[in-house]
């Protein structure tokens, strides 16, 4: 368990697989990142792709931790009741050494706003750094989510002008080198820890 200000990060199981997918893909939050109306370009994939192309098995199982894995975010204190408010996860197959990206998304819009999301980024971060030694953090929202984004900069990431090729090794390129959003609609954000930690 990691622990921060306000959550708890919870090693995800099996059996979180498919609400994690709910809370992403068939939730009122699914609508700032994917499908239309603001993403046409960008499908709400079937439970079957999320699992084929998003999270295979290793980000609920543990098998592959220097390539990935997934935490419950459970919100802390009497008034949230430890509540399960959301998903976060780390990847880092595809990215040049030292260098993680991450992902996160909440399961309502009620624990929008609460600070929840920025407490999990910021304590899994410091994690990766710690535990793991990774000394880059990436996030790629897309540049129109705009709440997200100002969120992530809370957390301490900052917008780069690099492209995501730069951060990726050169066999995956091809694949993901455009961002999910493509080149001109993914934000880039990083937070790079200093030596000292």
């Amino acid at each position: 368990m990691i622990k921060g200000k306000k959550i708890s990060l919870v090693l995800t199981a099996m059996d979180d697989r498919r609400r994690v997918y709910e809370w992403c893909f068939k939730s009122e939050t699914t609508k700032s990142h994917s499908g239309p109306p603001d993403y046409p370009d960008k499908p709400v994939p079937t439970y079957e792709e999320f699992c084929a192309s998003y999270y295979e098995e290793y980000y609920f199982t543990g098998t592959r931790p220097s390539d990935g894995r997934g935490f419950l975010i459970i919100a802390d204190g009497a008034a949230a009741d430890n509540e399960t408010v959301g998903f976060i996860s780390y990847c880092a197959f595809h990215l040049k050494p030292s260098i993680a990206e991450l992902d996160i998304w909440l399961n309502s819009e009620a624990n929008c706003g609460k600070g929840y999301g920025s407490d999990a980024l910021i304590s899994l971060g410091d994690y990766l750094h710690e535990e793991l030694g990774f000394k880059e953090l990436i996030i790629a929202p897309s540049a129109k989510n705009v709440r997200a984004v100002k969120s992530y900069e809370k957390s301490g990431f900052k917008k780069t002008g690099k492209a995501m090729s730069e951060f990726l090794l050169d066999e995956y390129i091809s694949v993901y080198g455009g961002g999910d959003y493509g080149a001109d609609e993914t934000a880039i954000l990083t937070k790079k820890f200093s030596p000292q930690g």
